[in-house]
């Protein structure tokens, strides 16, 4: 799951557009432009209303100098980074100091923030970005490319993969890389550290079998899911590591704080909400 999000553009309104198809039917809310047509018009003819839906949308990712009538369209972050940043905005100060990024930064794709809200929104992200916090961040590398897999606060833990019918899941945390099994004991699902290491060699053994060894002790496991599994010409083996780092607060969270004041801004400018999707 992830997250993004636009603000719709008021070209409609001033005139600066060509002209709609099935112009009576046309409405302009917080949802932005759309046919607005009746049921008795659906349950004669459905056809001929998905025909207008049809005619309608295509005229809209035409009908003026934005893309799809949006004057901002932004990608946020995947669902692991809304919930990092949702939980360093809270402990920052939370509610009492950036009140509108508490409330309205999505939990679920679908809402708004209304564009009441917008300026003040702009100004908790520039309230944010004058933060001079450091954060020490656990980083999950794949050794021969330096890709970056995963990353969490140090403080807390971070879960991102999840197998086949949640038998396993893979998380990092400052003790290192770990794989959780999921059982059921006394009719609860119960979650034990099967394997943890810094340092670990997966080891490919077919497509759908892979072997994780902890380069210290040797200790292994094999699960179903490996953590490089993209290439077209996987290798027999890779070797990930486990790093420590500082960071800039506002240098780690600007993947977010970045387009969420281009959003703003857009809101601001034409008096239209911030859309979640």
């Amino acid at each position: 799951m992830s997250y993004s999000a636009f603000v719709v553009c008021n070209c409609y309104q001033k005139g600066k557009t060509t002209e709609p198809p099935h112009k009576e039917y046309i409405k302009f809310d917080e949802d932005g432009l759309y046919l607005n047509i009746p049921n008795d018009l659906w349950n004669k003819n459905e056809k001929k209303v998905l025909q207008m839906d049809s005619d309608f949308d295509n005229w809209k990712n035409n009908a003026c100098e934005h893309n799809e009538m949006e004057l901002s369209d932004e990608y946020l972050s995947t669902n692991l980074g809304m919930g990092e940043f949702r939980e360093v905005i809270d402990r920052l100060g939370g509610k009492e100091k950036f009140p509108i990024l508490s409330e309205f930064l999505p939990t679920a794709n679908g809402g708004i923030l209304p564009a009441e809200f917008a300026s003040k929104a702009l100004n908790e992200l520039t309230e944010f970005e004058k933060q001079k916090i450091d954060e020490n961040r656990t980083l999950l590398f794949e050794k021969s490319t330096n890709e970056l897999k995963a990353t969490v606060n140090s403080e807390t833990y971070l879960i991102f993969v999840f197998t086949a019918y949640n038998k396993n899941n893979y998380g990092i945390d400052k003790d290192g890389f770990f794989i959780l099994e999921n059982v059921k004991e006394n009719g609860q699902e119960v979650s034990y550290v099967v394997f943890r290491s810094k340092n670990f060699i997966q080891k490919n053994i077919s497509k759908e079998k892979f072997q994780f060894i902890d380069k210290k002790t040797n200790n292994d496991f094999i699960c179903n899911v490996g953590l490089h599994p993209h290439e077209s010409n996987p290798k027999k083996e890779y070797e990930f590591l486990i790093k420590e780092s500082t960071v800039k607060i506002t240098d780690e969270y600007k993947y977010m704080t970045e387009p969420l004041k281009k959003l703003a801004k857009a809101s601001i400018e034409s008096g239209n909400p911030i859309h979640w999707c």
